[in-house]
């Protein structure tokens, strides 16, 4: 897979874009990070540019978004890199760092991540099934959703919502890196018999 990797002046360009859209419902780049995360380790193959609308938000039918085509396929092609670099990391079995930002605290918290990954998972909700009805895999997603749920009201997610200790969230942002390629993993072969049509 032959891509040219971000720069850090590139994603500061693409986080600094997504924020000029942060009052239009738009992603911001942690959690793109976890949105593109769940796409490409899940069990649906699915292209990033199906999925700029999510992303975007409301500023995808802004037609003042941006200021002529040039400017919308620099982005475009900033989210492809994205994209294509945690692709790599995946298919290569490279250790994988969730893309995180600090907060006003200086705090890594992670939810934006996990809110991301799991909208991400929500695209094909019932094709992450093989893996959630097994028990011991859906372990795998345990931290994931704890993060994702913190300090939400979801009745379904009791068990995710109480208060997260700086230790509990430390070893939970740990644990990402492990499972996403776990995760990863579970659903190779699905992934590969659907990108070739079920031919062997």
């Amino acid at each position: 897979m032959t891509f040219e990797a971000l720069t850090d002046r590139d994603y500061q360009r693409l986080a600094d874009t997504l924020a000029r859209f942060s009052d239009q419902d738009c992603m911001n780049l942690e959690q793109l990070d976890g949105f593109f995360t769940a796409l490409l380790c899940g069990p649906m193959p699915v292209k990033p540019t199906e999925c700029l609308q999510i992303i975007l938000g409301e500023a995808f039918d802004d037609e003042a978004a941006f200021p002529g085509n040039q400017a919308l396929e620099r982005f475009a092609s900033l989210l492809m890199r994205h994209w294509l670099e945690i692709a790599r990391t995946l298919k290569e079995e490279l250790p994988f760092h969730p893309w995180l930002d600090a907060d006003e605290h200086g705090v890594f918290r992670g939810n934006d991540w996990a809110r991301g990954f799991v909208e991400g998972m929500q695209l094909d909700y019932d094709d992450w099934g093989p893996l959630l009805d097994d028990p011991a895999q859906a372990e795998l997603l345990a931290p994931i959703m704890a993060l994702a749920f913190e300090g939400q009201e979801d009745e379904d997610m009791q068990d995710y919502l109480r208060e997260i200790s700086p230790e509990q969230r430390a070893d939970w942002l740990t644990a990402i890196t492990p499972n996403i390629a776990a995760i990863h993993r579970h659903f190779a072969r699905l992934r590969a018999e659907l990108e070739t049509g079920g031919e062997d």
